[in-house]
Formats: structure tokens, C-alpha cells, sequence
């Protein structure tokens, strides 16, 4: 019995305690304390130490979580057969061993960054630079950072102290024999972005002393790490101004540089160059390199040329699918009718994505020959993503003989019922064909039981 007042005891401790505390577990400890103290006055109870049903339920439902409904993905999202399939990523910028990425330019509100910043186009004053901090430049314990003494010779000259140019030379020498490029490479695009477009011969000369093939291709290592979009245009300047040896700096950073944001860089840069570029790009066509190639015949389609077909068309041979689907793309682009019979024989290739591309081309070619291969291609597909691009391309083409095929997927029918996005791609091409029975088709659609079909179709007739 003394045992049974002391566990009481105990109990009506533990009870006060939470009282005071204001736990969710007050009606339990209430209840077990009643239970224990009708143990003291009765010592054959026999459920003095047995928690009730009670608490352990109020237990139970202070841990119980609603699970997360279970989301289903979407296995018909639309594919561009001109894309790669896999997600594009933006990836860390490729550095090299002991030797992290440098940027040009940073945004002030980066803890490792610096600003470049010009007198725009006032030339009466000196140009002021903020030189930039790169990723592997010392920093003191703060983290701020600490510039090389080529950094703050280069901002003095920018500054107007033109008597430190020879200063300048004498410090990227260095810099270069002991294999450290980066301060180089930034000191060259400061100066050069300072030079101004067309540029300062006297500025760009200094410039244009400590210029080598690796400090170029570490300048383009730069600029392939660069995410901000306003100083990856000022790269872009640095680059027109330097000209064909940039391009080919470029180009070979192209060669080894897995980022595929980089690549895209580097792409655009050569595309802005201008003839440089150009230059740089045509050759690229006829490199061993797939992945070169098919960057050249992507950037002949963006920038054209007198050449430009000529060479997207030569990269259909080449054994990598993924090349010829680029080089279908582009001669989309250019919009060459006489590409259109080459770009039909493609509608048989072995890969299927490359089919889908040359139907994707033939339809923006309007090309009339493709017209019956694609009609075959349509009445046999069975996946509606590979039916949207070639009723798309029929409907380019816009010959009458093509509405039945596309009448099928338009109007459901007892034993078909097409998907929503495939009926409207379906109205808008029977729209661009525009024969009567085409037209009677879209009339039959206007009050479609499916709204949103039928709200697509009134926007296509122009009915509000």
C-alpha cells in the first residue's frame, strides 16, 4: 500500500507539472492519475499500472500525418523534335584542376565580385573600371578580395595613367611564365572593353600586347561561365573587337568545353562576331567533331550566309543523327525552296526523330513532294506526339488531298476519339488548307462538346 500512495504521490507531480506546462497531454495525465489514486483505495485493482484506452488513443492522434496524394506524371507532354529530349540543366561552370572559373564581371551584390563600369559615351573623361574578382584570386579573411598587382596597374591605366602600359606588359609576362592566366585574361577583356567600339588603338594596343592563344582561350573560359545576361553582352563587345582570334579561341574552347550553357556562349558569340565568326563557323562544318558540326549547322541556320545551305545541307550525310536532325532545322530557317527535295529524301532515315524533323522541315518548305510520305507517316501513327508535327506540316503544304487524313483526327468517331490538342492542331490545319470540305469540318466544331475545342475553333474562324 505505501508503494501504491508513493506512485500517487508521483503521479499528481507529474500532473501539476503539465497543468503548469499547458500540454495537449492534460486529459491523459488527468486520467492516469485517477486511475492510480482508485488504485490506493482498492488494492486488488487489478489495472493499476495499465495505461488507458484513452491515452493511448490521444497519443496516437497527435503523431498521425495525412499522407501526400500520389501525382501522377504527365506521359503526354509535347516533345520538340528539334530538342534534345533530356531536361537542359544549367550546369556549374568547367573549371580546371587547382584553377576554379573565373568571371570578367560579377554582380555587386556577389561577395566574390567586382563591376565593370565605363563613361558611356562620354569620351571627354577617363574610363573608370571596377576590375572584377575571379573565383580563385586571393581573398583576405573577410572574404573580400585582393587584387594582383596586374589588376590595379590595369585599373590605374584605365584610369587615365597611361604611363603604367608598359607596367602592364611586364606583369602579364610574368603572370604568363608561371602558367597563371587568369589575371592576364581579365586584364586583357577590361582593357579592351575600355577601348571602346571601334576601339582606342593607344588603349587596345596595351591590350593587344599580352593577347596569346591560351590567355584567349582562358578569356573564353570566362565568358562560358558567365550567367549574367548584360555582362555576357559585354563579353560579347570584347570579342567583336578582338576578331578572328577570338573566334578561333572559341572554337577550340567548343572542342573540349562540356557546359552545354557554355557552348550555347560561345554559339551566340560567334554568331555576333559577324564575318569572324563566320569564318570560323564554316570550317567547323567540315571538322571531325560531331559536336562541332552540329553547332556550326545550328548557327548557319540563325545567322544564313551564301553558304549556308550549302553546308547544312552537306552535314544530312553525316552518321550522327543528331547532326542531321540540326541541319534539318536550320534548312527550315533558311526557308530554301530547293532544299525541299533533299529534305524529303530524309523522310525514310532509319531514326525516327530525324523523320519527324524532315516532315517538320518539308512542311515549312512547303515542299509538294513530301505531301504523300506524309500522309502514309499520319494514317500510320499511333502516338499522338508524333502526330501533331506531321499534321502541322500538312497543314502547311495545304493541298486539299490531304483533309480526310486530317479529317480522322479532328472528329472522334466510334472507335476513335482523338486527344484534345491533337483535334485543335487538326482545325487549325484543315483552316490553312481551307477547301470546302475544310471549311464545313470547321463549321461542324463550332459548338464541339468538348469546350475546349470548341472555344479553339472560334478563335480560329475568328467568332467571338
Amino acid at each position: 500500500m505505501s508503494e501504491l500512495k508513493g506512485l500517487a504521490r508521483s503521479f499528481d507531480n507529474l500532473f501539476l507539472t503539465l497543468v503548469e506546462s499547458e500540454t495537449d497531454t492534460v486529459p491523459a495525465a488527468a486520467a492516469a492519475a485517477t486511475a492510480v489514486a482508485t488504485a490506493t483505495e482498492d488494492p486488488t485493482h487489478s489495472d493499476v499500472m495499465a495505461a488507458p484506452a484513452d491515452v493511448v488513443d490521444s497519443f496516437e492522434s497527435d503523431t498521425s500525418v495525412e499522407p501526400e496524394p500520389f501525382a501522377e506524371p504527365d506521359p503526354f507532354a509535347e516533345l520538340d523534335p528539334f530538342t534534345e529530349t533530356e531536361p537542359v540543366t544549367e550546369p556549374e561552370p568547367v573549371t580546371e584542376p587547382g584553377e576554379p572559373m573565373l568571371g570578367m564581371v560579377d554582380s555587386v551584390e556577389d561577395e566574390t565580385a567586382g563591376e565593370i563600369e565605363t563613361a558611356g559615351d562620354d569620351a571627354s573623361g577617363p574610363l573608370e573600371v571596377e576590375l572584377a574578382q575571379p573565383a580563385d584570386t586571393d581573398e583576405s579573411e573577410e572574404g573580400e578580395f585582393v587584387p594582383t598587382p596586374l589588376d590595379l596597374a590595369t585599373e590605374d591605366f584605365i584610369a587615365g595613367n597611361a604611363s603604367r602600359a608598359n607596367e602592364i606588359e611586364s606583369l602579364a609576362a610574368t603572370f604568363i611564365e608561371q602558367r597563371e592566366l587568369d589575371p592576364v585574361a581579365r586584364s586583357v577583356a577590361a582593357i579592351t572593353l575600355a577601348a571602346g567600339d571601334p576601339a582606342d588603338p593607344s588603349i587596345y594596343a596595351v591590350a593587344e600586347a599580352m593577347m596569346s592563344g591560351p590567355v584567349l582561350g582562358r578569356l573564353a573560359r570566362h565568358m562560358g561561365g558567365e550567367r549574367d545576361e548584360e555582362r555576357r553582352a559585354e563579353y560579347f563587345a570584347v570579342c567583336r573587337t578582338i576578331g578572328a582570334d577570338m573566334a578561333q579561341a572559341l572554337r577550340a574552347d567548343l572542342a573540349d568545353n562540356t557546359d552545354r550553357l557554355a557552348r550555347r556562349i560561345h554559339c551566340q558569340a560567334l554568331v555576333e562576331m559577324g564575318e569572324p565568326g563566320r569564318v570560323v563557323i564554316e570550317e567547323m562544318v567540315a571538322d571531325d567533331n560531331r559536336f562541332l558540326v552540329r553547332n556550326a549547322v545550328s548557327m548557319l541556320g540563325d545567322q544564313g550566309g551564301d553558304r549556308a545551305v550549302e553546308l547544312c545541307t552537306s552535314a544530312l550525310a553525316n552518321p550522327d543523327a543528331r547532326v542531321r536532325r540540326e541541319a534539318l532545322r536550320s534548312l527550315a530557317k533558311l526557308g530554301d525552296p530547293e532544299s525541299g527535295p533533299i529534305v524529303v529524301g530524309l523522310l525514310d532515315d532509319p531514326d525516327a526523330e530525324v523523320r519527324i524533323a524532315a516532315a517538320v522541315a518539308a512542311g515549312e518548305l512547303r515542299a509538294d513532294r513530301a505531301l504523300k510520305p506524309l500522309m502514309a507517316m499520319l494514317d500510320a501513327a499511333k502516338d499522338p506526339d508524333e502526330a501533331l508535327p506531321l499534321i502541322r506540316a500538312l497543314g502547311r503544304i495545304a493541298d486539299p488531298s490531304a483533309v480526310a487524313s486530317i479529317e480522322k483526327h479532328a472528329v472522334p468517331s466510334l472507335f476513335s476519339k482523338p486527344r484534345t490538342d491533337v483535334r485543335i492542331t487538326s482545325y487549325r490545319a484543315l483552316n490553312e488548307i481551307g477547301t470546302p470540305r475544310a471549311r464545313r469540318l470547321l463549321n461542324q466544331a463550332i459548338n464541339d462538346k468538348d469546350a475546349t475545342v470548341k472555344s479553339a475553333v472560334n478563335e480560329i474562324l475568328g467568332i467571338r
